[in-house]
């Protein structure tokens, strides 16, 4: 039985209609992207199958039933942070701690807080408040909330997405070491609109259509050997063939035609590909 089943489901925003008949299923301990163009919908998709907003129709099941809410054992990382700002590092993690293991101490959900703090690189930022933070640093605070409460599901939605190259490349190989390092399994929907990311971080890529009434495409596995490298992955052929299917199958609804079948690759592929990635 799959851990997260998604089925049939649609949204509209009045005579806007976003997503239709979206289906996905996600197993225990896989880490799945969704790609595609921003303003397609994905955002949507994630608020949906963390319970964050209902659909119009179809169904959210957790290891097999119909889930109306945030599902239990579960945390989020949004793209804004959404940090407490009149709170420190050390307490905007705690509180999460709190939330999820009341019974502890206050000297334990501390401790928890700090480990997790520590892993993402901020021992030294305990008592700064997000003000004092920079934009990489308040996501780090972000990715060791979602972590210190020890979710079986994480949900992301372009965490990474309003950060600067550098940083970006950096907390993403600190999220990978978080999910290898957590000493369990995390079941991860990541949404992105970058390919290179989802390689990284995925063992299945499902790229979404562009909107309006977007819907999922079929999943292509990533089947590299962990750890990877981005600079790795840029000369790794199986990774670029990879890449070339999703972004072709992007391209494909792009542009109203059908993406293209296995097999031997238009003279001008990598031309599109590139044009594709600026886009997305």
């Amino acid at each position: 039985m799959a851990l997260i089943e998604i089925q049939n489901i649609s949204k509209a925003f009045g005579a806007r209609h976003v997503l239709e008949n979206v289906n996905l299923t996600v197993e225990e301990g896989e880490l799945v992207s969704v790609v595609g163009y921003t303003g397609s919908g994905k955002s949507t998709l994630i608020s949906i199958v963390a319970g964050l907003l209902r659909a119009d129709s179809g169904q959210i099941l957790i290891r097999g039933a119909k889930s109306n809410g945030f599902p239990a054992r579960a945390s989020i990382v949004f793209q804004n942070y959404s940090l407490l700002p009149w709170f420190s590092a050390m307490e905007n993690v705690r509180l999460a701690v709190d939330a999820n293991f009341p019974s502890w101490s206050r000297e334990k959900q501390r401790e928890q807080a700090a480990r997790y703090l520590e892993m993402v690189g901020l021992g030294n930022a305990f008592d700064k408040r997000p003000s004092q933070l920079s934009g990489g640093m308040r996501q780090r605070v972000a990715i060791a909330r979602s972590f210190a409460i020890e979710p079986e599901i994480l949900f992301m939605d372009e965490p990474f997405g309003a950060l600067d190259a550098l940083t970006r490349a950096n907390l993403q190989q600190e999220l990978a070491k978080l999910c290898s390092a957590a000493g369990r399994q995390v079941t991860m929907i990541m949404i992105t609109n970058s390919v290179q990311e989802a390689i990284l971080l995925s063992d299945r890529i499902v790229p979404m259509t562009r909107g309006p009434r977007a819907t999922l495409g079929p999943a292509i596995s990533v089947e590299l050997e962990r750890p990877r490298l981005s600079s790795q992955l840029l000369r790794d052929e199986k990774a670029v063939r990879i890449q070339s299917r999703v972004v072709e199958f992007l391209t494909g609804f792009t542009h109203g035609a059908k993406p293209p079948r296995e097999g031997k690759a238009p003279a001008n592929r990598m031309a599109r590909v590139r044009s594709a990635e600026a886009e997305i």
